[in-house]
């Protein structure tokens, strides 16, 4: 914790003698907020030290930030309870490891939620996520970015009901259907993003998702080709912009997509086109 604060001060100190120090200081709040809602909340709690006008500024700040690597288990409570003390948050990201603990971190995401949370992006480095019961039937959640996690499945009888975006970045299912399942549980989804790699363990990855208005599909991390039908399925009649990159399926198929206007196909295959797939080439070369 000294080491922390000796670089915290060392960083003000080095801001206060920085040449663009004084073109800083001439920045409106509203740039300057912009700026500080892509530093770490502990370099945002910093700048306070760096004169009167920042001594307060930084307390406007709605979207923070906790990376835990490394991490000491007191570091993430004290952020909790940072979190805890604003009266606003409308962002929150969070990178974790497996040394935080569960219980801590729905704790944290429930003092959130109850602070009117939009935007929620959690990485957990490889290990099993589970949504916080606080999530559930909350309609103010629009944005959930989820990253290197093993998602464990979402109950029956609850939904994300106010989620717009998703984005689903290097994800683990427990099976195919769970994917499935995740997505009819977000009954206003407009914006998916879709990034598999040799993590991900789901072989066909259906999207069936009448409100989807965009969709971004990213499947280029990789060493080898998985073995048997992998790949993805697609109905989304209410798409306008679709973009895919794809170098490992050997089976993607599309629904009708009437409403589109904007769309980008990058299939690189190897092997024996199955007959879905040679419609969806033909047909993207009409677009």
């Amino acid at each position: 914790m000294r080491n922390q604060d000796r670089r915290r001060g060392i960083m003000t100190s080095q801001i206060r003698r920085s040449p663009r120090w004084g073109r800083l200081s001439e920045f409106p709040d509203e740039l300057l907020l912009k700026i500080l809602s892509f530093l770490p909340s502990k370099d945002v709690v910093a700048t306070s030290a760096i004169s009167k006008r920042w001594k307060s500024l930084w307390k406007e700040v709605k979207k923070f930030r906790y990376d835990a690597t490394p991490s000491y288990p007191q570091t993430f409570q004290m952020f909790a309870l940072f979190i805890r003390s604003r009266s606003n948050v409308e962002s929150l990201q969070l990178k974790l490891n497996p040394n935080n603990s569960r219980q801590d971190f729905k704790d944290l995401v429930n003092y959130a939620v109850a602070r009117s949370l939009r935007e929620l992006r959690i990485e957990m480095l490889y290990k099993s996520f589970e949504f916080p019961q606080s999530l559930y039937l909350y309609p103010q959640l629009e944005t959930l970015i989820l990253e290197k996690l093993s998602l464990v499945d979402i109950p029956s009888n609850v939904s994300l009901i106010g989620v717009k975006k998703l984005h689903l970045l290097s994800v683990r299912f427990s099976s195919d259907e769970s994917v499935t399942k995740l997505l009819s549980r977000c009954p206003l989804l407009e914006d998916l993003v879709v990034r598999r790699s040799t993590y991900t363990n789901v072989m066909v990855f259906t999207i069936d998702v009448p409100t989807l208005k965009c969709l971004s599909i990213d499947n280029t991390s990789g060493k080898s080709r998985p073995e048997g039908v992998h790949g993805f399925v697609i109905n989304a009649p209410s798409l306008r912009c679709f973009s895919i990159k794809d170098t490992f399926s050997n089976y993607v198929r599309f629904g009708e997509m009437p409403e589109l206007v904007k769309a980008s196909v990058n299939i690189v295959c190897d092997q024996p086109i199955p007959t879905e797939r040679e419609t969806v080439q033909s047909t993207s070369s009409k677009m």
